[in-house]
């Protein structure tokens, strides 16, 4: 069984907190700066979005589902979780953590099948 996008996010969350170099956190900054200029239809976008497969990898309905490739494009909940996902990337290392990558994430993967 896939993990669900949370777990994988989570996952990420992980390497950024053990992270002493905070290089890693460093990236997922810029990557969502660029994803948030570049917009959800943007190669940025998808680029920020590949960091959560690279653990474990994405399977192709959630990228779709965080690409909004999957006909979610519009829907208000997923919009805002995607939103979320890509704003709460931009907190650097020095950010304290309340809820992180994963905030208000949660409910993503809701009718996808896991």
């Amino acid at each position: 069984m896939a993990k669900k996008i949370i777990e994988l996010v989570e996952d990420r969350k992980n390497v950024l907190a053990h992270d002493p170099t905070h290089a890693e956190s460093e990236r997922t900054g810029r990557l969502a700066v660029a994803a948030i200029t570049g917009g959800i239809k943007s190669s940025a976008w998808k680029d920020y979005m590949l960091q959560f497969g690279e653990i474990t990898p994405l399977e192709p309905p959630q990228l779709q589902r965080l690409l909004a490739t999957d006909g979610t494009l519009g829907d208000v909940d997923l919009d805002r979780h995607r939103a979320y996902l890509v704003s709460n990337g931009v907190c650097g290392a020095a950010s304290p953590d309340t809820q992180g990558l994963p905030g208000y994430v949660d409910t993503i993967d809701n009718t996808l099948a896991h």
